[in-house]
């Protein structure tokens, strides 16, 4: 009995198709450095963060808060802008970067300290935004 050998696979093709899929899962899995549009809410327990007098407009400051480390930037009077400071790349200490953005020491993954998205890789995707508020004299943190 004679094969049709014209329905079988090459080794080309299955390598070509494995890439692909491959290719696509890992876009899926990875999510981009987009952040979300939407504000996170303000669920959980609001935790005192920082005294306001220590965050000046446009200034951003590295905290630790029940021994996790937070990222703070404030755009202006009435806002605070709040995000872990764990590297999506490979877990590093994000640092409070430059004028615009955060920056990981490790392997130069920059985030927007306005969305927390990446504005340079390597990192896959953006940091976590927390919800915050500011009463009185003091900046709180959901978590």
């Amino acid at each position: 009995m004679k094969q049709d050998l014209t329905l079988m696979p090459t080794r080309r093709g299955v390598l070509g198709t494995s890439l692909a899929a491959g290719a696509v899962v890992t876009l899926a899995a990875c999510g981009g450095g987009k952040s979300s549009d939407t504000p996170p809410s303000a669920t959980g327990t609001a935790t005192n963060a920082i005294p306001l007098a220590e965050l000046p407009v446009k200034g951003t400051a590295s905290i630790a808060v029940n021994g996790k480390n937070y990222l703070l930037y404030r755009p202006d009077d009435k806002t605070v802008l709040a995000y872990t400071a764990v590297c999506t790349h490979q877990g590093c200490t994000v640092g409070t970067g430059d004028s615009s953005n955060f920056i990981c020491p490790c392997h130069g993954s920059e985030y927007s300290k306005l969305d927390g998205s990446v504005t340079q890789g390597p990192a896959p995707k953006a940091l976590t935004r927390y919800a915050t508020s500011i009463e009185g004299d003091e900046v709180k943190i959901f978590l």
